[in-house]
């Protein structure tokens, strides 16, 4: 073998010698734990340290599920990089003890690898943790007994009288406004010899005859559609909706109607009415004719609703 040869071979091996070196630094695993003498329920941190070289490493800390004597309260882990470029993962984990005696908090199996190379397994260190009572006083000595303390007994049956007068003010005078309300109750604005239903397939059989050639003549087709539609389910409901939006005419009419089709239909024609009063929107004549189709439906769903 030449010089070389050996001169090569020596080279090689020092190479070798540091680049494990500093593999084996650059995975330091370190174990801590902030008190091994506790009381019954105390907590203790455990803390799992891994100093590595970069975050290109895949970490398993194997820590089980239950530990004899012992039991988990939390479980944290976050990673930080110092200015070295040391990546560093801690696992921190808060555990109690209900069982007083001398128990050991085993080793946890740590499995460090690279992307498609062999992993590197090492064990954290186990630790004996001492559970007991809290000492018994010991001293013996006597401790005077607390003087007794005078309690101050406020008087609150004044309070109770006049808060029952006032009780009794306020109850009067909703007596007197329900009195003076029911006399000038007005009459109702539906006053009519028809029923609901009735006066509202009337109306909608007058609509579907009249001529729609132009745009105000649209207006009052599709204005007397929804007044039909808010008429009729004003009477229903024993409630003056005639002024209210189309919005709201829909959210109230989720309370009696469980059909989507039949709130879509509803929603289309009077979404067209709104259409065409605010947007000039021009439906044809085929849409008009649909639109007090749909308006008539429901009112023939709401009338079995109502009457069943």
């Amino acid at each position: 073998m030449t010089f070389n040869c050996i001169l090569y071979r020596k080279i090689l091996l020092i190479f070798s010698f540091f680049l494990l070196l500093q593999t084996v630094q650059s995975q330091a695993v370190k174990t801590t734990i902030n008190q091994n003498d506790i009381l019954i329920g105390e907590q203790i941190k455990y803390q799992i340290k891994i100093n590595l070289a970069n975050s290109a490493y895949r970490i398993e800390i194997g820590i089980p599920d239950s530990i004899p004597h012992f039991d988990i309260i939390e479980q944290n882990k976050y990673d930080t990089v110092d200015e070295k470029g040391v990546y560093t993962l801690r696992q921190d984990i808060i555990f109690t003890s209900f069982d007083s005696g001398l128990w050991k908090i085993p080793s946890f199996p740590i499995s460090i690898s690279l992307p498609n190379k062999a992993s590197q397994k090492f064990l954290s260190d186990s630790f004996l943790v001492k559970v007991g009572y809290s000492l018994a006083d010991s001293t013996g000595q006597l401790r005077d007994i607390k003087p007794v303390i005078e309690v101050f007994v406020i008087d609150r049956q004044w309070m109770y009288i006049a808060g029952s007068i006032v009780a009794l003010l306020i109850l009067l005078f909703f007596i007197y406004r329900y009195f003076k309300n029911r006399k000038r109750k007005p009459a109702s604005v539906f006053n009519t010899t028809l029923s609901a239903f009735d006066e509202a397939i009337k109306g909608l059989k007058h609509l579907q005859d009249q001529t729609v050639d132009n745009s105000d003549s649209l207006k009052y087709f599709y204005g007397s559609l929804s007044d039909i539609f808010k008429r009729y389910y004003s009477r229903k409901t024993n409630k003056n909706l005639m002024s209210e939006a189309t919005g709201d005419i829909l959210l109230l009419l989720q309370a009696h109607v469980h059909s989507k089709e039949t709130l879509s239909s509803a929603a289309q024609a009077l979404r067209t009415g709104d259409a065409v009063k605010f947007a000039k929107y021009i439906p044809s004549d085929l849409e008009n004719t649909q639109c007090v189709s749909l308006i008539k439906n429901v009112i023939i769903q709401l009338e079995n609703k109502f009457t069943s």
